[in-house]
């Protein structure tokens, strides 16, 4: 068996690419399932959408397009209770999970329900006035005791943490270049990265909108849509806020120590990192409508992220079928944080017994994908140099 220079094996059963919430969950499912797993992140986990995400976990509150996906998203959701106490017990991290629930404004209810697991109640304006009395909603508010949200960074530190303690191998400042075919080019083998070649049984790029780059390599096309978001972070002398406020084009997360983090911008087709003074006097001007108090906390820090979307709004699932042994799990758009625990459910199942039976035909990437001898120099260009693995 031949080793690399940092003592690590080069064959694995599965190499998993980005080490985002979406690849960490995965090769945390995999490992504790008798996988020899290999996880690779071009920087350090959480540098990309995950690392910039607010944390809700948001599937009855989310406007799904498609039932699949809210499907997934209600089955995903269950899963967090145990994690993060599991993650919890396993690295002594906690992701930060809060379940006090969630606050809609009238306009801003989703049309979908699900009235097994719909426990939505109508909070009169005297009876906000006593539960959060900051709040301005004159014709009440929508009260959603199950939705919970926590600290993208931290779950996903705990994650990787943990998944590394379950002997998973883990490779830092690790880029992938290219892939690595059998002898027929019939079946992808590894990658070759700036660490050498390492080898493996399956391939499951979690890389975002990197995952287009990586398939270009292989003269294959499968499209994405890059959404910047910006967010921001007050703080206040005393609990303002006690509720996440889940609007339409707003969002208030309350955080420990009288933090509130406000989100987000939607700006498609803007891969940049910078972040807009517009945008922030947006944000600020959307989370006065319902807390007027804001506009006199302490502004403390501002950030954004590229969301890795596709042009229906449904992830990409499955394997990539022209390339034997290449799969990916990647194009959550805005919900990586919501989807990642019962994507990698999904796809550690489809690698392990072979098949994808179980995820819906509406995910496959095959949908999409597309041969093609290069991708576009404008693609290409939106892509190069940033950093937003999923």
């Amino acid at each position: 068996m031949v080793h690399l220079s940092n003592g690590k094996t080069n064959h694995y059963d599965v190499i998993v690419v980005g080490a985002g919430v979406i690849g960490a969950a995965l090769a945390y499912e995999l490992v504790q399932q008798g996988v020899k797993v290999a996880l690779l992140e071009k920087n350090q986990p959480a540098s990309g959408a995950s690392g910039a995400a607010g944390g809700m976990l948001a599937a009855h509150s989310e406007h799904f397009a498609h039932q699949e996906l809210y499907q997934l998203a209600l089955y995903s959701q269950s899963l967090y209770s145990k994690l993060a106490t599991d993650l919890l017990e396993q690295t002594g991290i906690d992701i930060g999970l809060r379940t006090e629930g969630f606050l809609l404004p009238m306009t801003a209810v989703p049309t979908h329900t699900d009235s097994q697991v719909d426990r939505k109640e109508w909070w009169s304006p005297s009876h906000l006035a006593q539960v959060e009395p900051y709040i301005y909603a004159p014709s009440g508010m929508i009260y959603n005791p199950d939705e919970p949200q926590l600290i993208p960074a931290l779950l996903n530190q705990a994650l990787v943490q943990a998944a590394i303690q379950y002997h998973v191998d883990f490779y830092p400042e690790t880029e992938v270049y290219r892939l690595l075919h059998s002898q027929k080019k019939d079946h992808i083998t590894g990658v070759i990265t700036n660490q050498g070649e390492i080898y493996a049984e399956q391939v499951v790029l979690t890389t975002g909108l990197c995952t287009q780059q990586l398939l270009a390599t292989e003269q294959y096309h499968l499209p994405f849509v890059p959404v910047k978001g910006e967010l921001i972070e007050v703080s206040t002398p005393s609990q303002y806020l006690g509720h996440t406020i889940y609007g339409k084009g707003i969002y208030m997360i309350p955080k420990s120590d009288h933090r509130i983090w406000i989100g987000a911008t939607s700006k498609p087709e803007r891969t940049d990192t910078t972040v807009d003074i517009s945008a922030i006097a947006q944000l600020l001007s959307g989370a006065e409508q319902f807390l007027p108090a804001v506009g006199s906390a302490t502004f403390e820090r501002c950030w954004s992220g590229i969301r890795p979307g596709t042009p229906d709004e449904l992830p990409y699932l499955g394997q990539i079928q022209p390339l034997a042994g290449l799969w990916t799990a990647s194009g959550h758009y805005r919900n990586g944080m919501l989807l990642a625990a019962g994507t990698a459910k999904w796809i550690a199942e489809a690698l392990i017994n072979n098949h994808t039976g179980h995820i819906p035909d509406c995910f496959s990437p095959e949908r999409a994908l597309r041969k093609s001898k290069s991708l576009s120099t404008k693609s290409l260009s939106t892509i190069e140099g940033v950093s937003i693995w999923n």
